[in-house]
């Protein structure tokens, strides 16, 4: 009896541990969530509406930022992921239409959303990779604030985000990027025009919006928060795909074929970034044949 009184105490007393992990767990969260940041410097942006720059900022949203990866080819946003344990991740609605969420944000807001990860009201977004965003030039900036503006309206009413227990320990224990705003050098000052041409200089900075699935050492392996039938990402370095010919890397991204003969899985959007332009798809295999060569999944 005296066995089984002990066993049964180490049982109560790891339940009260646990209980007490996950409550404080779930506080770091919340603060987190409602907590206030400083706004960062406003930067002046000169959002023209010329068709012209309307037609690169579709360019921008559809094939390079990736807006529509998450915010659907509408810009109306939806739910990607809803797993109750781990996390709904939903993009908002980003029209002027019923839900949407345009009409709250003047440029200056959308700017700090954007490369910031930051509400009007100083509320650190959750889940917006504005890590990947932090660099953007001020005209392609400019350009894709002009697009979406120029957008018809999309009723689409977005449920919230919501982080459920396995999320907020992974969060915690740096497994999910539930708020970015915290990855980022919020004293950076972005360029004002961005590099172009099939230069190392452009690749590089095409690329930051790769390392949201493939990581910050481009060496790919699975991606947190990502749906359980999601495949682990492709090592970019020049041990996995980086190694690649200028002429396979390209005609993967438009095929959705691998020099293999395999095709793509759909998680990763091949079809948006294939209609990058061959100067934008050639920088990116230049600068990926610069990087440091490293095993797949490494950090």
């Amino acid at each position: 009896m005296h066995v089984i009184r002990w066993i049964g105490r180490v049982f109560l007393a790891v339940i009260a541990l646990g209980a007490f992990a996950m409550a404080a767990i779930y506080a770091r969260t919340e603060w987190l969530s409602r907590h206030r940041v400083p706004l960062p410097a406003q930067r002046e942006l000169r959002v023209s509406t010329d068709s012209a720059t309307i037609a690169k900022g579709a360019h921008l949203v559809d094939a390079v930022a990736g807006c529509i990866h998450c915010h659907a080819a509408d810009l109306g946003g939806g739910v990607l992921v809803d797993e109750p344990l781990v996390l709904r991740l939903a993009a908002p609605n980003l029209t002027m239409g019923r839900g949407g969420s345009l009409s709250r944000y003047d440029d200056v807001a959308l700017e700090a959303a954007i490369r910031h990860g930051v509400a009007p009201d100083g509320r650190v977004l959750r889940f917006m990779p504005s890590h990947e965003y932090a660099t953007l030039a001020d005209d392609q900036l400019a350009a894709i604030i002009a697009y979406l503006r120029a957008q018809p309206p999309v009723d689409r009413s977005i449920p919230p985000v919501r982080v459920g227990p396995i999320g907020r320990v992974l969060a915690v224990a740096g497994k999910l990027s539930l708020f970015p705003y915290y990855r980022i050098d919020h004293t950076q000052e972005a360029r004002a025009v961005a590099p172009v041409g099939p230069t190392v200089e452009h690749g590089a900075y095409l690329v930051a919006t790769c390392s949201g699935c493939h990581g910050p050492t481009l060496a790919g392996g699975p991606i947190a928060g990502a749906p359980p039938d999601w495949p682990a990402s492709s090592n970019l370095t020049p041990t996995g795909i980086g190694s690649w010919s200028e002429e396979d890397f390209i005609r993967t991204l438009r095929t959705g074929v691998n020099p293999s003969g395999r095709a793509l899985n759909d998680a990763m959007p091949w079809k948006q970034f294939g209609q990058m332009t061959d100067d934008e798809l050639l920088a990116l295999r230049r600068y990926l044949a610069t990087v440091a060569p490293r095993q797949s999944g490494s950090k």
